[in-house]
C-alpha cells in the first residue's frame, strides 16, 4: 500500500496541493494503542500507490532516538488532514470527500482513541480555542461567498451554535483565504488575504485586513485595514496571527512566493492590536526583515513572554520558488524587544507547506526537518540557549503533527 518515500521536495509539492487534487478514501477501523503517561504523539502521513495518503497517528515515548515509523498500529484516517493540539486534545481536521472533525485523545485506560466525529458542510479552515469550555472553527474558502463560525463543546465535541456570514458583509473583495484566527477578549479576530479561486494568484498585497467579530455571539463589529503592513500570513500556514498572555494579537506579513504569493511588496513585518481594541497600534512595528538580514518570518509558535519560535525564508521573495515554503532557517523572535536569534544546529530546509508540526513542551520546542536527501529527523530545539539536537528518523513522506499529551 505504501509507497517509497518522496524527497523532501516532492513531498512538500504533494502536502501542498493534497487539498486541492487528491481523492480521500473510506476510512478504516481504528486500532486503539496503549500510551504510557504524557507520550509523544506523530501523525504520520504515508501515500499510497494510487496517490492517496494515509495518516497515522500513534504514541511515542522517545523522539530523539532510533526509528520511528508506522507499523500497523494507531488511529488512521485516509484522504486529507490537517492537525492541532488544544490542551490534551489532539483534532483530526479533515478535508476532500472527509469533511469532519475528530478528536484524538487519551481514555481512561491510557489508550489512544477518537472521541466524537462531527461532519461539516465545507472543512473547517482551522479550530482554535476560545474560552475554558469552548472551541471556535470556521468554514472560509476562497471560492465561497459565506463565512462560517461553530461553536464547538471542548467535552463533548459536539456544535452548540453556528452563525453564517457572507463575505459582502466583511468585504467588498472577492477571494478572501484564511490566515489566522485568534480570541482575546470580547472578540474574534480573523484575519484573511485575497487569492484567485482559481488560479491562485493574489491580485492585491498591499493592506492588511483583519474582520474583528463580537464573541461569543460571533456578530459582525468592523474591518481593521492597515497599509503599513500588506497581506498577513500565506497558503495553509495558519500562523498569521498569534496572541500573548496580555491577550495582545500580533498579524505577521511576509507575502513569500514559498507560501503562495504571485506578488509582494516591501510592507512586510509585524503590527499589534492590543486587547479589547478594534484598530492596529500605530506605535508598534516590528520590521522583521530588516532585523533578520532581509529574511521574513513564516512559521510561528508562540512559547510565551513575548518569545516566538520562527522558521524564517531564508531567501530573498525575488529568488523564492513559489509553494516551495523554503528553505527555512530556524529562530528564536522576542516580539517585545523586537530581537532575532537563529538557532545553531538546525539545517536549512524545506516546510510542508502546511501547518507546522513543532511542538513546545518542557521548556524545548521539537521539530520535524527534512534533510537535503529526504531523510526527517526531529530535532530538539533549546529556545533560551539558541541550539539543537539531532534526535530519532522519522520513515513516512511527511510529518503532518507533532505533540505532547
Amino acid at each position: 500500500m505504501i509507497s517509497i518515500r518522496k524527497t523532501g521536495k516532492q513531498a512538500l509539492l504533494l502536502s501542498a496541493i493534497a487539498a486541492i487534487t487528491f481523492t480521500s478514501c473510506k476510512k478504516e477501523d481504528k486500532v486503539s494503542t496503549p500510551i504510557e503517561d504524557n507520550p509523544f504523539v506523530l501523525s504520520l502521513a504515508y501515500q499510497g500507490s494510487d496517490g492517496t495518503f494515509t495518516y497515522y497517528t500513534l504514541p511515542v515515548n522517545d523522539v530523539m532516538s532510533g526509528t520511528i515509523k508506522e507499523e500497523g498500529e494507531g488511529i488512521e484516517q485516509p484522504g486529507y488532514y490537517d492537525f492541532t493540539q488544544i490542551e490534551d486534545n489532539i483534532y483530526s481536521i479533515g478535508g476532500l470527500d472527509d469533511v469532519d472533525l475528530v478528536n484524538i485523545r487519551q481514555d481512561a485506560d491510557g489508550n489512544l482513541t477518537e472521541y466524537g466525529d462531527i461532519s461539516f458542510a465545507n472543512s473547517l479552515a482551522d479550530l482554535i480555542k476560545a474560552d475554558a469550555n469552548t472551541l471556535v472553527g470556521v468554514e472560509m474558502r476562497s471560492s465561497s461567498d459565506q463565512i462560517v463560525f461553530h461553536t464547538i463543546d471542548m467535552g463533548t465535541v459536539r456544535i452548540s451554535n453556528t452563525v453564517n456570514h457572507k463575505v459582502t458583509d466583511i468585504t467588498s473583495l472577492k477571494g478572501p483565504n484564511y490566515a489566522g484566527m485568534r480570541v482575546s477578549g470580547n472578540y474574534l479576530y480573523l484575519s484573511y488575504y485575497i487569492g484567485d479561486p482559481t488560479t491562485f494568484a493574489t491580485p492585491t498585497v498591499d493592506t492588511a485586513y483583519v474582520a474583528v467579530f463580537k464573541y461569543p455571539e460571533l456578530s459582525f463589529e468592523t474591518l481593521i485595514k492597515e497599509t503599513k503592513i500588506g497581506s498577513i500570513g500565506g497558503f495553509n500556514i495558519k500562523s498569521g496571527l498569534i496572541t500573548d498572555e496580555k491577550g495582545d494579537v500580533y498579524a505577521l506579513s511576509h507575502m513569500n512566493p514559498a507560501n503562495g504569493y504571485s506578488q509582494s511588496s516591501d510592507s512586510t513585518g509585524m503590527m499589534k492590536i492590543k486587547s479589547g481594541q478594534t484598530s492596529f497600534d500605530e506605535d508598534y512595528y516590528f520590521d522583521i526583515q530588516a532585523k533578520s538580514g532581509g529574511k521574513n518570518a513564516t512559521h510561528l509558535v508562540y512559547l510565551g513572554n513575548g518569545k516566538v519560535f520562527a522558521e524564517m525564508n531564508a531567501e530573498d521573495v525575488s529568488a523564492q520558488s513559489r509553494w516551495s515554503d523554503g528553505p527555512l532557517e530556524t529562530a528564536i523572535i522576542d516580539i517585545y524587544t523586537q530581537e532575532i536569534t537563529f538557532v545553531a544546529g538546525v539545517p536549512q530546509h524545506a516546510g510542508t507547506g502546511r501547518r507546522l508540526p513543532a511542538v513546545h513542551t518542557d521548556g524545548m520546542v521539537y521539530l520535524p526537518v527534512t534533510h537535503d536527501d529526504g531523510d526527517i529527523y526531529v530535532y530538539q530545539i533549546d529556545p533560551g540557549k539558541a541550539t539543537a539536537k539531532k534526535g530519532a528518523k522519522i520513515e513516512a513522506n511527511f510529518v503532518a503533527g507533532l505533540f505532547r499529551l
